[in-house]
């Protein structure tokens, strides 16, 4: 994991802290007695009688981030969350209360209630979702759950002054297709355009998980370590962007966002340009454009490019033009001039540019 450019593990079992601290990787501590079964009602009683002994045991080892929760809740249960939510805030301060939400598929028009429930019920310290749709590419039209579900957690991110951290699908099971080098650059790009200030993949191996009671899917395949131990195809994929995103990380850690459109196909939720946004247009294919603030007042936009056969050329037209347009590299982090009209977009690919 370490060495695929992964810094942080959920479902970390507490013998496992000082492995994770050799390899320089942060830990959300998991208790099978906290989490119950995947399916089972949360119960704070339970959970609460364990969190105090485990985060006095634990919470001073410094690879700890957090504490596992509960993954994919229903509303029912935020009322029973938020009491472990605040106990966690109170014995751990700074410490994540980890949940992770449902996608929007889940719950339909009532989905954005579900946000905001789940907000105003659980207090989180940052929201987490998980939504494999692949109906992101232009072709896809105006029904793309992916490319709304980011709206829709991005806008109740905002709405609360909170982060938001999206699961990206890295171990294919179900009818859900085997990664391609385009399909990972705008699952993660797509989600850094959108404001994400953490990325997930789920998950890093093609078993079973060994917790939760969970069920056998039978059909998990090309994570990137396979069922026998070995590195796939998809080890380096995810080497290579998670590289990328390092390059970059600092600066978009920075980084407020103010605004993410589309240019071309407009799915569901979103918005185009408009001459409130920094770009009005990048001629000659589909992208979206995310508007940033820099915590010292600069501007930056990232620009990804929504095809997933062709690279395309990217040569914005912006409402108020620049004096000059900075390029922050994801190979090496530098800053470096734009080289207009050169420059162009691999299939799935995003680039972020300071505006001077």
């Amino acid at each position: 994991m370490h060495l695929a450019g992964v810094n942080m593990i959920a479902f970390v079992p507490p013998e496992m802290l000082d492995l994770c601290q050799k390899y320089n990787l942060r830990a959300i501590v998991y208790d099978g007695g906290i989490f119950g079964a995947f399916a089972s009602y949360f119960d704070s009683k339970k959970a609460n009688a364990i969190l105090p002994d485990l985060i006095k045991k634990y919470n001073h080892h410094p690879a700890v981030y957090g504490y596992h929760i509960k993954d994919e809740p229903g509303p029912d249960q935020f009322p029973e969350l938020a009491k472990s939510v605040k106990l966690v805030k109170e014995l751990a301060p700074g410490k994540w209360p980890y949940i992770n939400l449902l996608p929007t598929q889940s719950y339909g028009d009532a989905y954005e209630s579900y946000l905001e429930q789940f907000a105003q019920i659980c207090k989180p310290t940052a929201f987490s979702y998980d939504n494999y749709s692949e109906d992101y590419a232009p072709e896809a039209g105006t029904g793309s759950l992916f490319w709304k579900n980011l709206a829709q957690v991005r806008n109740a991110a905002q709405r609360h002054d909170l982060p938001f951290w999206n699961i990206i699908l890295t171990a294919p099971h179900f009818s859900y297709s085997e990664l391609t080098a385009s399909d990972l650059r705008l699952r993660v790009y797509g989600s850094l355009v959108y404001g994400a200030k953490g990325l997930s993949y789920y998950k890093f191996i093609s078993a079973s998980l060994p917790i939760l009671d969970a069920p056998d899917l039978g059909n998990f395949r090309m994570a990137p370590i396979d069922q026998f131990g070995r590195r796939t195809s998809t080890w380096d994929l995810l080497r290579n962007v998670n590289s990328q995103v390092e390059s970059i990380g600092p600066t978009l850690l920075k980084l407020h966002s103010d605004n993410v459109y589309h240019i071309g196909v407009l799915p569901d939720e979103n918005v185009g340009p408009t001459k409130n946004t920094l770009v009005k247009d990048v001629p000659g294919g589909d992208f979206i454009v995310g508007d940033f603030t820099h915590e010292d007042g600069s501007r930056y936009v990232m620009i990804v490019n929504k095809n997933l056969t062709k690279s395309t050329p990217c040569n914005p037209v912006f409402n108020n033009p620049p004096k000059e347009i900075i390029l922050l590299s994801s190979w090496n982090g530098k800053y470096e001039k734009y080289p207009t009209p050169w420059y162009w977009l691999a299939p799935g690919q995003g680039v972020l540019l300071k505006l001077e």
